[in-house]
């Protein structure tokens, strides 16, 4: 009767046998690879590999092993696909994404909204001296096309609410225009119902707002569905707009900082639905910045639409000890079912480890960017 060892034995023999079966296979996938790279051809042919893994299961002798050998087989074909991905990878100089630049000394500083935003405050917050003639912008885009065309060198704008989320259109135009975050600040929000010094919550009849600040007060307007609520570039921009129309039947959500600088009364205080309501507004420019103090990781990218890709590469992530923080999808402007993928992780870019995990989401991509490695910042308690 064989004994165990005697089976070892024979296991080993075998698996000699694959190593080197498998280093052949991996050396016609590197050919293949510089075949597709050459003739521009793509890496992932779903119809075939569908193919090959059914033919292949046909000469299975025992359906006792199906599910194994199926398995066994998508991860030959998945370890091929990351041959052939480095060798693209390669081709598209990876190094280029951690080309480092530095922080541009008397910067010009752009802010979203009017005197007396959160934005301005969270800008002021995070340039510890106060910027000379700092430059606002009443639309996110704008700002982002000042600093395309150099008349800024960094902008400040919110990017994720603590009660809404993300704010998409924010996340879209950093994909749009190819700007870097090098930095992020937290502003704790608190939203004012606020208009003219003679004007009285019975006299409202319109209320004037950035989209977010109605969705931070839904709870609110609850009690006033009978006022319009009309959306506006920003909450400072609608106090602005109510001082300038002298009406007592306008009012506005905004700080009471901007309440102050444009002379309004607050109404109501703190109506937003959350009394932890924050908001993290991230700094943008041209070029990549990092130094070694960095600690937080943001990047975007694509994947070929089949299932498990994303599973794949964010297992990854726990084999090197990543600490995921946040991750947001987004559509492909034009594109249908196809998906952005913002990821934010804690790390620095000089570290092997997360090195190693942005090369391999680089290889797994359809598209990628490093959009930023900064430090990452602390909530205002």
């Amino acid at each position: 009767m064989t004994d165990l060892e005697d089976y070892r034995k024979e296991l080993d023999a075998l698996d000699r046998e694959l190593v080197a079966l498998f280093e052949k296979r991996m050396q016609l996938s590197q050919a293949i690879g510089n075949y597709k790279r050459a003739h521009d051809l793509p890496i992932f042919d779903e119809s075939r590999e569908q193919r090959v893994v059914e033919q292949n299961l046909t000469h299975l002798k025992s359906e006792e092993f199906a599910v194994q050998t199926h398995h066994f087989l998508d991860t030959i074909m998945d370890l091929s696909k990351e041959v052939q991905k480095d060798i693209r990878a390669a081709a598209n100089d990876y190094e280029q994404i951690f080309a480092i630049h530095e922080p541009k000394q008397q910067a010009q500083i752009g802010y979203f909204g009017e005197t007396g935003s959160f934005c301005e405050e969270a800008m002021l917050d995070y340039f510890k001296e106060a910027p000379v003639d700092p430059k606002n912008y009443h639309t996110f885009e704008s700002l982002f096309i000042g600093i395309q065309n150099g008349e800024i060198d960094y902008g400040v704008l919110p990017v994720e609410n603590s009660s809404t989320g993300a704010i998409s259109q924010v996340l879209d135009l950093l994909y749009k225009y190819g700007l870097s975050i090098v930095g992020e600040q937290y502003v704790k929000i608190e939203q004012h119902l606020i208009g003219l010094e003679e004007t009285s919550l019975d006299q409202i009849e319109e209320v004037y707002s950035h989209p977010q600040g109605f969705q931070q007060s839904t709870d609110y307007f609850k009690d006033h569905e009978q006022w319009r609520q009309i959306p506006f570039h920003s909450t400072s921009d609608s106090a602005k707009m109510v001082k300038d129309s002298g009406d007592v039947h306008k009012g506005a959500i905004a700080s009471r900082r901007a309440a102050a600088i444009h002379g309004l009364s607050i109404l109501a205080e703190s109506i937003q639905n959350q009394s932890e309501n924050t908001t993290r507004f991230i700094i943008v420019g041209k070029d990549l910045e990092s130094n070694p103090r960095c600690n937080k990781v943001s990047v975007v990218f694509s994947l070929d639409n089949q299932a498990g890709t994303l599973f794949k590469l964010l297992r990854h992530f726990a084999r090197y000890h990543i600490n995921l923080i946040k991750i947001e999808s987004r559509p492909v402007e034009g594109e249908k079912w196809e998906y952005l993928l913002y990821l934010d992780f804690e790390g620095n870019i000089s570290d092997e480890n997360v090195h190693e995990a942005l090369r391999f989401i680089h290889r797994s991509s359809v598209y990628f960017r490093l959009l930023g490695c900064y430090i990452a910042a602390t909530e205002n308690k």
